[in-house]
């Protein structure tokens, strides 16, 4: 399949997936525990770390379930080194706020790469005891908009 089939293909599996993977508007959303931020954060950091590494199977293995479900590794691999090249080489993160809702979380990750920062969005669910990243969105700041 060509790169331009997959993009479109990813697209619309976000597409169709996003109400799935997202947090229900009508759930309550809490800041982290100590506990949650810590598993978050380890969780995200040893994703980054495999990344960096290029170890797929690794960085893949950090994936929701529903995630795998959807995306082949091959694809993973591909959207990371064409998209989030920053995540691969990047001159460290760090972790902002942190919310939960039941046992689905959210991150945003403030990434430094070649002078600049880039904000990540992630989500992440908690299936019995594993946690998996459901997606990492860049954070596109627009002028006089605070993220």
């Amino acid at each position: 399949m060509r790169l331009q089939a997959k993009a479109v293909t990813v697209l619309l599996l976000v597409t169709l997936l996003a109400p799935v993977l997202t947090f229900e508007a009508t759930a309550k959303t809490t800041t982290c525990s100590q506990k949650q931020k810590s598993a978050v954060k380890k969780h995200i950091t040893k994703q980054i770390s495999a990344m960096a590494e290029s170890d797929w199977q690794a960085a893949y293995g950090y994936a929701a379930k529903s995630f795998q479900n959807s995306i082949p590794i091959e694809l993973f691999a591909e959207i990371i080194e064409t998209q989030y090249e920053f995540l691969m080489v990047n001159d460290g993160y760090a972790f902002g706020v942190c919310k939960n809702s039941k046992n689905a979380y959210s991150q945003i990750v403030s990434v430094d790469f070649e002078g600049a920062k880039r904000t990540l969005y992630y989500e992440l669910i908690l299936v019995g005891k594993r946690m998996g990243v459901v997606s990492a969105t860049e954070v596109i700041e627009k002028p006089g908009l605070a993220v």
